[in-house]
């Protein structure tokens, strides 16, 4: 059974249809990218999954779970994760203190300090968040204010809040977008060296992270998916093409 299992979903904005009918199943573990053009739908399709749209109609399920009508926080204590197009940080917090944040909700269900916990208590929890800060390439930066980190660097630090809350899932909305080649390929590297387990549905518009990174890829366009398989297998489909025509980023 696939984890994510998404059914007949449809998404109307008054006379726009966003999404038409998209059937899409991700395997557990697996990397999932999910291209188009610009207006195809992937962004609504990731804001329905983590409850910030509500379908016209359809369903999702989640490791056999619906997550219709459940609320964003919910969806995220269920083991769902976002990755922003904006890296959503806490710009005035050092970086310890924006991926601590999470770990104390991950175990409450919800940010809480409690005063008659004393420090050796919580030092398990920041040691945790230490080790994402360590495995994402920001241990030099533990302690920097994280509105002076660069934009590589803010979304790491977005991904070490995101596997903070332990997610099964991570989506991942243009994780690259802004970053320098450089970044890029760091970004590349961090993604195809992250731990084992994690199923990762990532929306990209640079081919070269796509293909680097996916095992299998949906292609969206006018809200319907219109192809999907392996790399190498969407490279030259005729659909695709057509459906990039007069698009730069092919």
């Amino acid at each position: 059974m696939p984890i994510l299992d998404i059914h007949q979903v449809s998404l109307n904005f008054g006379g726009l249809k966003a999404l038409q009918d998209v059937n899409l199943k991700i395997e557990e573990g697996s990397t999932h990218a999910l291209i188009g053009p610009n207006g195809a739908g992937k962004s609504t399709l990731l804001n329905v999954l983590t409850g910030m749209l509500a379908p016209s109609d359809g369903s999702v399920m989640f490791d056999g779970k619906p997550l219709l009508d459940v609320q964003p926080h919910d969806i995220n204590q269920l083991g769902i994760a976002k990755v922003f197009q904006t890296p959503a940080i806490f710009p005035e917090m050092t970086v310890l203190e924006n991926v601590t944040i999470p770990v104390f909700a991950a175990r409450d269900g919800a940010f809480r300090m409690n005063m008659f916990e004393g420090i050796d208590h919580q030092r398990p929890l920041i040691e945790f968040a230490e080790e994402q800060i360590c495995e994402l390439g920001l241990k030099d930066k533990m302690h920097t204010k994280a509105d002076s980190l660069s934009r590589g660097d803010k979304r790491r630090l977005e991904m070490a809040i995101c596997l903070a809350h332990k997610p099964r899932l991570l989506l991942l909305d243009e994780p690259t977008a802004g970053m320098a080649r450089h970044e890029t390929e760091q970004t590349i590297e961090l993604l195809n060296g992250m731990k084992d387990g994690i199923t990762k549905v990532i929306v990209e518009h640079d081919m070269n992270v796509v293909f680097s990174l996916a095992e299998k890829i949906s292609v969206l366009a006018q809200g319907q998916i219109i192809a999907e398989g392996a790399p190498d297998e969407i490279k030259g489909h005729p659909k695709v093409i057509e459906a990039y025509l007069g698009e730069a980023q092919v």
